[in-house]
């Protein structure tokens, strides 16, 4: 029997150990013995009442309530955090969650247990996005590992695989609990109640763990699946793990019923990849129908990016020809889908990656025996394109360069500076000049000056002096001063 099938069956024997677990007290008897100091932070998270982190809106400010979060780690002890777990207000009990888990010693897997019917709502910030989270969800996403905090305690994989049989089996109304019946590992003891789950209250999740089953009685009701917005989206999920041939006439009906829509709906995508987990021709056939049938373009962009990111997900050797024609024809490609074809066909995608980066370029056949390494895999697929022709072809990748220098727009205009760095040519130097004299924007000069004063040549730095007099701009606003500030760390005058 499968390792992680016998260990979520043995935990599951445990919940009769757990199962009495009630809702969190949400009472003040618990933090009647707070000190005078902690009691006045705690007001002060109560007022304001939002869950905020370290820096929030788009101009990444520190707000107060973070600074107030801030003091309670500071001056409550280790006692006062576990009782203000239990404090009426839901983003006090996050902040002192969030704070004990900054102590080791803490038994943060009890406490999780004790919330998992913790479902007051509470207003949270993080960055620029403003949501509603519940307090139960918010303490299990804490000790999440690479969740909220990557510094604090974690819970180990015992202990999660003990709170998803919670989550699974004590009624709560935590997100946290979606996510536990969807990943829950298909055992012959689990059946029954994921089954009762779709059933009795109609939880999608519960559909998708149920399919992974692949049993015949349950087809009909995974055909019969309907969630109260009338989407298909965990259909098609339950599909994605089931594929069985009932279930296609469906993809095909849906498919067609979206050809005339004029609206984009993020529930093509789980369509497109039910269709790609069948792996033969009449899936293939299915895959095709976007690329001629649709009436609306702008619509017809969505589905065959959606098409892309479902043979992605389900590679096979007869969709990988339609993978080509995505690239080829409609320029999508992603990092995932580059490397995949490298491997497939060198030639064809050093080809597609020279019209990716040269204008007008026109694909040949070649037979060129072609250079490519790990070394050349960059963060960027434009940065790794470059790098592929670098190994191959330096004269071409050095009038990419070139042109890229002359005329890309400021979003991609650093990488192309790095690489100049990188090569240190100065076959670079003049079409630098020639985009620093006219170009306005400060974060094109200014990294164009910072890459110049990389070749440490005199003349390169006068001539920076004297652009510098010609164009307007570089005397101008916030770009003036960090330019200052360039030239006088490099003691050029």
């Amino acid at each position: 029997m499968n390792k992680s099938v016998v260990k979520f069956s043995f935990l599951l024997s445990l919940l009769v150990v757990f199962i009495s677990f009630g809702c969190v007290k949400k009472n003040n008897s618990e933090t009647s013995k707070l000190s005078k100091k902690t009691i006045a932070i705690v007001r002060r998270i109560e007022k304001i009442n939002v869950l905020m982190g370290s820096a929030v809106y788009s101009s990444g400010t520190r707000p107060k309530q973070y600074e107030n979060f801030e003091e309670l780690k500071k001056n409550a002890s280790i006692e006062e955090l576990k009782a203000l777990t239990n404090h009426a207000n839901g983003v006090v009990r996050c902040y002192a969650f969030w704070a004990l888990s900054d102590y080791k010693e803490a038994d943060l897997f009890s406490i999780v247990k004790e919330h998992i019917t913790d479902d007051t709502r509470i207003e949270a910030l993080f960055g620029c996005i403003k949501s509603q989270e519940k307090v139960g969800d918010f303490f299990i996403n804490v000790v999440t590992p690479e969740h909220v905090d990557i510094d604090v305690k974690k819970l180990n994989e015992k202990e999660f695989a003990t709170l998803d049989s919670l989550l699974i089996y004590k009624e709560n109304n935590l997100d946290s609990r979606f996510r536990a019946i969807e990943n829950a590992p298909p055992t012959e003891f689990l059946y029954p109640k994921v089954r009762e789950l779709v059933i009795k209250k109609n939880i999608q999740t519960a559909l998708v763990t149920l399919a992974k089953y692949k049993k015949e009685s349950d087809i009909k009701l995974i055909l019969k699946n309907n969630d109260s917005d009338n989407s298909y989206f965990y259909t098609y999920k339950a599909i994605q793990k089931f594929p069985d041939p009932s279930f296609f006439p469906l993809l095909e009906k849906n498919l067609n019923l979206t050809l005339n829509d004029d609206h984009y709906d993020g529930e093509w995508l789980q369509l497109y990849t039910a269709i790609t987990t069948y792996k033969n021709q009449k899936s293939l056939e299915l895959l095709k129908i976007p690329f001629t049938k649709i009436k609306h373009q702008d619509i017809k962009k969505y589905h065959i990016h959606f098409v892309y990111e479902a043979i992605l997900a389900n590679k096979s050797k007869i969709y990988d020809d339609l993978l080509w024609k995505i690239w080829e024809e409609e320029s999508l490609i992603t990092m995932e889908g580059f490397k995949y074809l490298l491997e497939l066909n060198k030639s064809k995608t050093y080809e597609l990656t020279k019209k990716n980066l040269i204008e007008n370029y026109q694909t040949k056949n070649s037979e060129t025996i072609l250079k490519s390494n790990d070394n050349m895999i960059s963060e960027s697929l434009d940065e790794t394109m470059l790098n592929f022709i670098l190994l191959n072809d330096k004269p071409i990748a050095y009038s990419i360069i070139i042109n890229k220098i002359a005329n890309t727009d400021v979003n991609d205009f650093e990488m192309y500076c790095r690489k100049v760095l990188e090569l240190k040519e100065k076959f670079f130097i003049e079409t630098l000049f020639k985009r620093m004299l006219k170009d306005d924007n400060p974060h094109v000069y200014l990294q164009i000056t910072e890459t110049l004063i990389s070749f440490k040549d005199i003349s390169i730095n006068k001539r920076i002096l004297e652009t510098r007099k010609t164009n307007k701009s570089m005397n101008e606003g916030w770009g003036s001063e960090s330019l200052e500030k360039i030239l006088k760390e490099n003691s050029i005058k």
